[in-house]
């Protein structure tokens, strides 16, 4: 598994000259690679990133989320479909100059909008259909698509595993799948593993983020059994720190995030890699036990 930190922690607006030094403590806390917001990324920028990355030795994946007011996939507006398109080809095209290969995110819907009931037939329809036009750019780029369930209060379109695959076999692409989130699962699931079990085909990409968003380990949502379970299916991709902090005043009043939840915004990350190595050893270390006495 290649273990990454998702920037969201420090900035919603990443820039090469100004984060340099942030990637190279990364690489020093010892991340296989990062997490990048492609959607609002400039061209110049993606390409600098890419050199500073390639230089540290540092994987990467990208991340997009929609605004409902300007795009999104499930509007009954065309105008605002087309724009889903255009954002997420932008988002792919960053990610490809980037030299990523997933681009993720909750891409099913734009955020922010409620109609006070579940997705309707016509909605998850124009979704489909708007993701499998886009992935199939991605495609052409040799870029997944990393689709993530929100929890119900993020987002109304699909909130568990179950519907994400029942919307990934929908739109019938063998790069789309699904990206699962300890965070959101903690919310939305009545059974965490077997949920994560039953996905498990579809599932290319995942976040490991705590119920408060804070550092891996200090709260309820990320299971040890999770380890077990990824070590069992011998899942061999990226496994990213999703946390944040209020040090990005863009993302507080999205994600609710009106207190702190450790004692500095690094150590999501500095603790954060250090609770996944210890939960991956212990895992590897129960599934050998269990063998060996069988």
């Amino acid at each position: 598994m290649k273990i990454g930190m998702n920037l969201l922690l420090w900035t919603d607006q990443a820039k090469p000259e100004i984060h340099a030094s942030l990637l190279r403590q990364i690489k020093a806390w010892g991340f296989d690679g990062v997490e990048l917001a492609a959607d609002t990324m400039d061209r110049s920028d993606a390409l600098a990133f890419r050199e500073l990355l390639d230089g540290l030795h540092l994987g990467r994946t990208t991340i997009a989320a929609l605004d409902a007011n300007l795009a999104d996939p499930a509007s009954p507006e065309l105008s605002l479909r087309r724009s889903a398109v255009d954002m997420l080809k932008k988002a792919l095209d960053n990610t490809h100059i980037l030299g990523a290969e997933l681009l993720c995110g909750p891409l099913f819907q734009g955020l922010g909008r409620f109609t006070g009931r579940g997705p309707q037939t016509e909605e998850w329809q124009y979704a489909v259909e708007i993701l499998r036009e886009v992935g199939e750019y991605a495609q052409s780029l040799g870029i997944c698509i990393a689709l993530e369930p929100l929890n119900r209060f993020e987002m109304y379109m699909v909130n568990t595993l179950e519907a994400g695959v029942r919307f990934v076999k929908d739109v019938n692409l063998p790069n789309v799948g699904l990206l699962a989130d300890t965070h959101h699962s903690n919310i939305e699931e009545g059974n965490v593993l077997e949920a994560w079990r039953q996905a498990a085909p579809y599932i290319n990409h995942v976040h490991i983020s705590e119920n408060h968003r804070g550092v891996p380990g200090t709260g309820h949502a990320i299971l040890p059994e999770i380890f077990d379970l990824l070590v069992e299916l011998n899942y061999n991709q990226w496994l990213t720190i999703e946390a944040f902090s209020q040090s990005v005043p863009g993302l507080i009043p999205r994600l609710h995030l009106w207190r702190s939840y450790a004692t500095s915004t690094d150590a999501a990350a500095s603790d954060g890699i250090c609770y996944i190595h210890e939960q991956l050893k212990r895992a590897v270390e129960r599934r050998s036990d269990k063998h060996a006495n069988r």
